[in-house]
């Protein structure tokens, strides 16, 4: 069983527990005998065993070491999309120079599981495409902070929706730059929460939380309801 797994059956069983334990406590005394009471409590707490404070600690351990690894992996994707946003900016600036008559705007990037790097869109050669792709793919910061966009996603798409079991496999070809970031940006509403986060810059670098939550609402958008 895996840390979440455990987690949410842990947590499940001390909710039960403590209630059980509350309800056991606040029993009237009578003058019952012992195998009266015995007969008069419920089943339910007969057969339930309280949790101990040893299991309460070890659970709420495991919560933090829990929480712990997952706050370091979007600390770690948050760095890896705003360095996969600047080293694409770069290269298109480059090429835009070298070629002015092409609108590199319209390009759009994807990587395989392997780690290469695909232009994808773009009215452009095959040729040209190939040999743009040659160029970018000896980026090696940039395929690295790529792949860690895929792997961490996928961790933190699992963090915010517990019924979620996506893995990174499933992004890599099908993740646009462009279009990741973009969906990233609709998650901000003048009126909203981070509603000081004007440029994308300042939103992909806000709070890790924050850019977490909403690159988890990019992906895998939830209906959110305001009263």
């Amino acid at each position: 069983m895996d840390i979440k797994s455990s987690l949410q059956k842990s947590q499940h069983d001390l909710v039960n527990n403590n209630a059980a334990l509350t309800k056991a406590k606040s029993t009237t005394i009578d003058t019952q005998s012992p195998a009266e009471k015995l007969n008069a409590v419920p089943a339910s707490i007969i057969n339930t065993v309280v949790a101990s404070e040893e299991e309460i600690k070890k659970f709420q351990q495991e919560a933090y070491e829990y929480n712990v690894k997952n706050f370091e992996i979007q600390d770690k994707t948050q760095a890896a999309f705003a360095t996969t946003l600047k080293e694409f900016e770069k290269f298109k600036d480059t090429q835009s120079t070298l070629h002015p008559n092409i609108d590199f705007n319209a390009l759009d990037l994807a990587q395989k599981e392997d780690g290469t790097l695909q232009l994808v869109g773009g009215n452009i050669a095959t040729s040209l495409r190939a040999e743009l792709e040659a160029q970018i793919n000896g980026n090696e910061e940039l395929k690295s902070a790529y792949k860690q966009v895929h792997e961490g996603m996928a961790d933190i798409v699992r963090y915010f929706d517990v019924n979620s079991n996506v893995e990174a496999k499933d992004f890599y070809g099908k993740f646009r730059l462009n279009e990741l970031s973009h969906s990233f940006e609709k998650q901000f509403h003048d009126d909203g929460f981070g509603q000081d986060y004007q440029t994308l810059e300042e939103k992909v670098l806000s709070n890790s939380l924050l850019f977490s939550s909403k690159m988890a609402d990019a992906i895998n958008p939830r209906i959110n309801i305001s009263v």
